[in-house]
């Protein structure tokens, strides 16, 4: 098998032919495999037709490394695709006793859950967790899937496609993340010609790959896209595109109105939870009185955006941001803190030395401030002495700090932070799960891919929230 896998989607179902239903799910498969530095190559999309379905399969299955279906996997008359793969791979049906106790479990003392049972035979059953959105952890009821040889045959409802596509992504072989980019720029594509944007194109081919896209107008615009396997490499090709178009033609993405209206519709309720304490820490404080902690973890960085999407609704200037940096820091980390600066525009103040000692010049060179918002979260050392306002100990520059998710779990934040798609730090997608310094964090060894020791998984694909700290000294 080829270093790069290739991989091919079959979607099945007369619905999507006849434009009575979109199909969102090719999206959600491009980008999920993009997640794990794979690629989707080909999209078939056929009817509800055993034969027709058993051929594409038959055909995918021999051309492509990996394949997936989706659709026809219910209980009524034109739900043919298990048939259909059985047929495929010269298999019979039968009752697997595996995928008929997950159905029982999920509708007891139904009909359908006998003939949702037959598949294949033989073929392998995967057990998927579902995520309870009110509570952000995975439900103690899972759905299953089922894999026969390189085929992953997935439920056509969206809802259940993406959390089965999630779990088989983050498993299979050979994938190395791809890291990418993008620069907006009010140009066509004309312009970039006689900017020597090709020049910078063969420099960096193959090592990155970069793309140009006209835009809707108007006005005109063009979206040049990096996407490369070598992070710094990228980031490098990325300020050579910049150096070589006027400062005025770069449309630079920040977080503005719309994005945060966006969002705030789609909160959940825990998230609303925690937006309400930062609306509560305005209401006691004046913007001016009010910092964030700032590290560049999935915590603080968590906050950082609901803090933006508070001071954009309330029109109010964005917290002063305090950022306490060591000689052993990660360079990615100071990249993205940077990042993070200019996207949601907050002023990023760089302090080295002891967080108490930083803290205390910082408070004197600036006496107006009053409250602090952390990133702090149970579990975190300390935390169990927390509430979401609490008052620092009398030994500490007097302040209240403010935790507004105090109360999430791991899975929590990163369900928000891929929600909301939230920029984090590209280390998460190396396998580390908690932040510090160089010399005492490590990835997480639970990430270590199975079947590749060299390869290790993203931070959002950890099952146990408690194992969040391991790679940490």
């Amino acid at each position: 098998m080829s270093v790069d896998p290739e991989i091919a989607l079959i979607v099945i179902g007369d619905e999507i032919l006849k434009g009575l239903v979109q199909d969102v799910n090719t999206l959600y498969l491009a980008k999920a495999l993009r997640k794990v530095g794979l690629e989707l190559k080909r999209v078939f999309i056929v009817p509800d037709e055993k034969e027709i379905i058993a051929e594409e399969v038959h055909h995918a299955s021999q051309a492509f490394s990996f394949v997936f279906t989706c659709g026809g996997v219910g209980p009524t008359h034109d739900d043919v695709t298990y048939e259909a793969v059985a047929q495929g791979f010269g298999l019979e049906t039968s009752i697997n006793k595996e995928l008929l106790s997950y159905m029982e479990g999920l509708f007891p003392g139904s009909v359908p859950a006998k003939r949702l049972a037959v598949a294949p035979s033989p073929c392998e059953v995967i057990g998927i967790k579902r995520l309870n959105v009110k509570e952000g952890k995975k439900s103690s009821t899972p759905f299953p899937i089922i894999k026969v040889g390189n085929v992953y045959v997935l439920p056509g409802s969206p809802r259940y496609f993406q959390e089965a596509c999630d779990h088989v992504c983050a498993l299979l072989d050979y994938g190395i993340k791809v890291h990418s980019c993008s620069i907006d720029i009010n140009m066509d594509e004309f312009d970039l010609i006689s900017n020597n944007l090709e020049s910078v194109v063969e420099k960096w081919l193959p090592q990155v790959a970069i793309g140009s896209y006209p835009q809707k107008p108007p006005p005109v615009r063009t979206l040049i896209t990096l996407e490369s396997r070598d992070w710094k490499a990228m980031r490098q090709a990325k300020r050579e595109i910049e150096q070589l178009i006027p400062m005025d033609k770069i449309l630079w993405k920040k977080f503005d109105t719309d994005m945060a209206n966006k969002d705030y519709d789609s909160l959940q309720s825990e998230e609303h939870f925690a937006i309400d304490a930062i609306h509560r820490c305005y209401d006691q404080f004046q913007p001016n009185q009010i910092f964030l902690s700032f590290n560049g973890g999935k915590d603080c960085t968590a906050v950082l955006h609901l803090v933006a999407i508070v001071v954009e609704m309330r029109k109010v200037p964005p917290p002063i941001c305090l950022y306490v940096t060591s000689d052993d820091d990660f360079e990615e980390v100071k990249t993205f803190v940077d990042d993070a600066s200019f996207y949601y525009g907050v002023q990023m103040v760089h302090r080295s030395g002891s967080m108490r000692r930083v803290l205390t010049e910082f408070i004197l060179n600036k006496p107006e401030l009053k409250a602090c918002l952390m990133g702090i979260r149970k579990g975190d050392p300390g935390s169990e002495r927390l509430d979401i306002f609490t008052q620092t100990d009398p030994d500490w520059p007097r302040l209240m700090r403010v935790c507004p998710i105090l109360k999430w779990s791991y899975r929590q934040v990163w369900k928000f932070l891929l929600d909301h798609e939230v920029p984090y730090c590209s280390l998460y997608d190396e396998g580390y799960t908690s932040l510090g310094s160089r010399g005492t964090t490590t990835k997480n060894p639970l990430l270590q891919h199975p079947n590749n020791p060299l390869r290790y998984l993203p931070a959002y694909t950890l099952a146990d929230d408690s194992t969040e700290r391991q790679g940490r000294g």
